[in-house]
């Protein structure tokens, strides 16, 4: 897979203009970053296999429940990478699916 020159020409546009939208909306600051060929997994390698949505035991140290159901809004699931606090280190679609096996069992047979 790698950028096209017009998917290349479309990104710039589009920061451009989202740049002007940050700056209307008031930012002190705004750091335009292009999108260069060839494609280049490494800078999404973190956000996408780990993020927000912690997973956990207890309300003040997470945001999901062992079934990915929100703490503070029950009839809220969610399923993803977001649950894992840290990047793992490989490519965690195994685990994934289990857990979201996990979930939707919980949701079906519990709910």
């Amino acid at each position: 897979m790698d950028f096209h020159d017009n998917e290349i020409k479309q990104n710039a546009f589009l920061t451009d203009r989202f740049a002007e939208i940050i700056k209307a909306m008031g930012a002190n600051q705004v750091a335009k970053v292009y999108r260069k060929a060839p494609y280049d997994a490494t800078q999404y390698q973190t956000t996408h296999v780990c993020g927000g949505a912690i997973m956990g035991a207890d309300r003040p140290t997470s945001a999901v429940n062992r079934y990915l159901q929100s703490w503070d809004v029950p009839n809220l699931f969610v399923t993803g990478a977001s649950a894992y606090p840290q990047n793992a280190g490989y490519n965690p679609t195994g685990t994934l699916c289990a857990l979201a096996y996990w979930s939707a069992a919980a949701i079906r047979n519990q709910y």
